[in-house]
């Protein structure tokens, strides 16, 4: 090729009839595979292919059905008829034999990783022997903390390896499989043992380092080891996710990650583990949004979607006595409640006549039980959804019923509730504190709703903020990253946390600048931030209503022309105490999906969605089904429905308070103005008609 003559050299022919040799070789050990053929002589010359080209999975397959075959040579007569799954749990002596085999080819994958520390087949081969030796009781806790050795040194070569790294959490897993093992080996063999007056010798080194073995500490000190040796690892940096909570020291931490962000400011993997460590560590279980009581029914609102259990949850008084009532969810979707197994809302109706009769009780305990996939907990091995699934044949005390199941302890003083009309708030200014100054419950406003907002806005912020920060320490970092920003001003990735911390400490006119440059020096993510944008001035104009002494508690939320296209739950439900919002001259769709914040807003009278993208009247109500207390909706300038809608079979959502629709300048309209104009009624509401505007009125 480009006029060189191949090459002819001796070396390259022999080369090639290696191959030739190996192909022949490896072709026949894939007929004698196919045969059921298991014979030593073959096997041992699997390795020699394999050492070579470690992948062809194929071959590593004749070497697992060989090692199946030699362990299952030993099976008692009377075992042969059972079925797999009894087989399968059938337990014979380990064989010593066997033993050494699975302990040379374990050296032997080793030797071969060494080489090829990227192949699959490899690592997949290294796990599947670990599980046999597991099931066949072929090792002990010694050699599960080789194994992890033996990736601590893997990864001290390649660091970057996700192969090692996945093979390491599954042993992580294995480690705990074989400590439960040994817990219920005990549990089920005591009384068998003291019956013969002997003791349980089974491993006891095994037993000592395993009642000291912490996954905690293990990843500790390794990610704090490769992480010493090359800050850029945002695998190490991901182990720290998991770490509980006392190994960790916030002062180090943060002087840790500063080190590092000032020695490469443009490593991503070290700011998505920085704002993870400033606004999302310790948050990983659900606790309770605010709370609200209206009448005998308390609602407790979260953050996110949660699944609790209401046939287990309960309510106490304050001597322990359980309280009767129904307990009942805001639906996602309320039109097919059925399969809402999720709410951001749920409540509990008192129905207990002691309680009812002798008014409000002082204070009430509630234990919510919900159920949540935790990723933070390393010691919680989820079996059934990985590799291990087949280690738990026949081994039913691995299958832990609720495992997913956490509850919250909730203590209520109800005395502690505003004194507002109709939904009042639990106002619990100590939970608030974590280390600042305590908020001030007085307010100097006309708005006696401000303290309310106030709540619920530091609620929303402290939710959103790891456990161990307070303000004080938002304002330290929020230095450091001013005095990186001196060195390297274009750093979009300290810009960004910049943007999270001011948003934290709600210093709106800074943000605003800072988003500008953000779209500048991350062009790519434009859009992302002018969403940002439209949110924060959301943000801003709720916080300036409150703040205005001249507002009192009458006016109208002014949110028009900011080109809003969704508000999802939790967004906005700082508003909830403002009786009058105007969305105008938006571009609001009724996309329904039962998660519109507007429908929370459960203290709304009126409300303006004129000039919106509204394309029907009944998916829109859907998502308004909620608000009881809403007296006026303005929907005009707005499609609503289709021009062929058939309004002899016309219907949406009633709401009880809800007495006046402005439908004017749409579709809707312009059917009642032509085709239907002899209609006076649509769905219990009256037609009225003035000119261009057409009301849908009741009273």
């Amino acid at each position: 090729m480009h006029g060189r003559k191949s090459s002819n050299s001796k070396e390259d022919k022999a080369k090639l009839e290696k191959v030739k040799e190996l192909v022949h070789l490896g072709n026949n050990l894939i007929k004698k595979k196919n045969e059921k053929t298991y014979d030593k002589k073959y096997i041992e010359s699997t390795s020699v292919i394999l050492r070579k080209c470690p992948y062809l999975e194929t071959l590593w397959n004749f070497r697992k059905e060989y090692f199946e075959f030699v362990q299952n040579v030993g099976t008692p007569v009377g075992d042969v008829g059972k079925g797999d799954e009894e087989a399968d749990c059938a337990k014979h002596p380990p064989s010593e034999d066997l033993k050494t085999l699975m302990k040379n080819e374990n050296t032997m994958v080793e030797e071969i990783v060494s080489k090829f520390n990227k192949c699959n087949e490899l690592w997949f081969h290294k796990l599947w022997i670990i599980k046999f030796c597991l099931k066949n009781d072929l090792m002990d806790f010694s050699d599960l903390m080789n194994e992890l050795e033996f990736c601590k040194s893997a990864l001290y070569r390649d660091d970057r390896n996700y192969h090692c790294w996945n093979y390491r959490s599954y042993i992580i897993a294995c480690v705990h499989i074989y400590l439960k093992s040994g817990k219920h080996g005990k549990a089920q063999n005591g009384e068998a043992q003291i019956a013969k007056g002997s003791s349980d010798e089974r491993d006891p080194a095994s037993t000592q380092h395993g009642n000291q073995f912490d996954v905690h500490k293990s990843n500790y000190e390794l990610s704090k080891t490769l992480i010493e040796r090359n800050f850029s690892n945002f695998s190490a940096w991901f182990l720290k996710y998991t770490i509980h909570e006392s190994l960790i020291s916030t002062e180090n931490e943060l002087d840790l990650i500063k080190n590092a962000i000032f020695t490469d400011p443009f490593d991503q993997s070290l700011w998505e583990f920085y704002r993870w460590f400033l606004f999302q560590k310790g948050n990983d279980k659900e606790e309770i949004f605010f709370t609200l009581l209206q009448n005998n029914c308390v609602y407790f609102f979260f953050q996110n979607l949660v699944m609790a259990n209401l046939s287990k949850s309960k309510c106490y008084d304050e001597n322990g006595k359980e309280i009767t009532g129904e307990w009942g969810q805001h639906f996602v979707p309320p039109n097919n409640p059925q399969d809402s197994f999720e709410s951001y809302v749920y409540f509990f109706k008192i129905t207990d006549k002691h309680i009812l009769l002798s008014d409000q009780p002082t204070c009430l305990k509630f234990c919510i039980f919900y159920y949540k996939y935790n990723l933070y907990e390393p010691e919680e091995v989820h079996y059934e959804k990985n590799v291990l699934s087949d280690l738990m044949v026949c081994h039913d005390f691995l299958r832990e019923e609720n495992k997913y199941e956490h509850n919250i302890v909730y203590l209520i003083d109800f005395r502690k509730f505003s004194q507002n009309e109709h939904f009042k708030i639990l106002l619990d200014y100590d939970t608030l504190s974590r280390g600042d100054a305590k908020m001030d419950s007085k307010s100097s406003c006309l708005n006696t709703f401000t303290p309310l907002y106030k709540y619920i806005n530091r609620s929303n912020i402290l939710l959103n903020t790891a456990k161990h920060i307070n303000f004080a320490s938002l304002n330290l970092e929020l230095e450091n990253i001013n005095e990186l920003l001196l060195l390297e001003r274009n750093c979009k990735f300290a810009l960004f946390t910049k943007l999270e911390i001011l948003r934290r400490l709600e210093q709106f006119d800074e943000l605003f600048h800072l988003l500008e440059l953000l779209k500048l020096v991350d062009s790519i993510r434009v859009e992302y931030y002018k969403d940002l944008e439209t949110e924060l001035r959301i943000q801003k104009k709720i916080h300036e209503y409150y703040e205005d002494s001249e507002m009192g508690d009458k006016g109208a939320l002014d949110l028009s022309g900011l080109n809003i296209d969704s508000i999802t739950y939790p967004f906005m439900i700082e508003a909830f105490f403002i009786p009058s919002i105007n969305l105008s001259s938006n571009l609001i769709s009724e996309s329904y999906n039962g998660k519109c914040t507007i429908n929370f807003l459960y203290n709304l009278k009126e409300l303006n969605l004129n000039h919106n993208k509204i394309k029907s009247l009944v998916v829109l109500m859907k998502n308004l089904y909620n608000l009881k207390l809403l007296e006026k909706l303005d929907v005009s300038s707005n499609a609503l429905a289709n021009l062929d809608e058939d309004l002899d079979n016309y219907s949406f959502v009633l709401l009880p308070n809800l007495k006046q629709i402005n439908i004017s300048d749409s579709n809707l309209s312009a059917l009642l103005n032509q085709r239907y104009k002899h209609k006076s009624v649509l769905n219990t509401y009256n037609v009225m008609q003035d000119g261009w505007r057409v009301i849908l009125s009741k009273g």
